[in-house]
């Protein structure tokens, strides 16, 4: 994550910790946050959580605690996964909703962007979520972009509908956010798009065994997989 730097980071965080010890076996543990200059770290609230193992554990601390942080047993990035101006806003969404699932359900962090193949002979393939129960992607259809919206969509469906085929006990999802319809900063004719294109995907969604779920917010969507997982 810093490279050569990374040294200099293990001394700076060995400082603090030591600092903050030693005034807290002396004083006890307020008066070290208090008398103690942390500089740029912030102590973390505490959060309950469920591990299978210790690096289990490590990794669930990273991801909830580091935002650019990058596992080294992680699936490397594929063509697919380049930076474009709706893919951006896409992994931001992804993120934020994933976030909000380990608040509900830690241990499903385990099961986040996992590969499976989903055709003989073919290379694995990512998902969001991918549990021995529940395959799911995520989406936006926003109303300015509704084109790669769609298109987004379909692509995600069709791996899920492959998931689906390959393993009919498997839930697969595919959790879409779209504006709320009293937005008031959508016009009329962007609504009614909005509407077409939601009903169009719920077809194609419902003729290929994938559960569609047409979410608002972050909170709706974590509220969603962790109802279906």
């Amino acid at each position: 994550m810093y490279g050569e730097a990374g040294d200099g980071v293990v001394n700076m965080l060995t400082g603090v910790l030591d600092a903050v010890s030693s005034v807290a076996n002396k004083y006890g543990w307020d008066a070290a946050l208090t008398s103690v200059p942390l500089t740029s770290f912030s102590l973390a609230p505490v959060k309950k959580t469920w591990a299978s193992s210790e690096a289990d554990l490590l990794r669930q601390i990273v991801l909830m605690s580091c935002s650019l942080s990058v596992i080294a047993d992680e699936p490397a990035a594929t063509a697919d996964d380049l930076p474009t101006p709706e893919k951006e806003v896409n992994l931001q969404w992804t993120t934020r909703v994933k976030e909000a699932i380990q608040v509900l359900r830690p241990e499903l962090s385990m099961y986040f962007n996992r590969e499976a193949v989903i055709v003989d002979g073919g290379q694995p393939v990512r998902f969001a979520i991918l549990s021995p129960r529940l395959a799911a992607h995520f989406g936006l259809l926003r109303p300015s972009q509704q084109n790669p919206g769609m298109e987004d969509a379909r692509a995600k469906m069709w791996k899920l509908a492959l998931a689906k085929e390959r393993n009919p006990t498997l839930v697969a999802a595919l959790v879409f956010g779209t504006p709320s319809n009293d937005d008031i900063t959508i016009s009329d004719k962007q609504r009614d798009r909005l509407k077409s294109n939601v009903a169009e995907l719920r077809r194609e969604a419902e003729k290929r065994h994938v559960d569609l779920k047409e979410v608002h917010t972050v909170g709706d969507a974590a509220t969603a997989v962790v109802a279906l997982a």
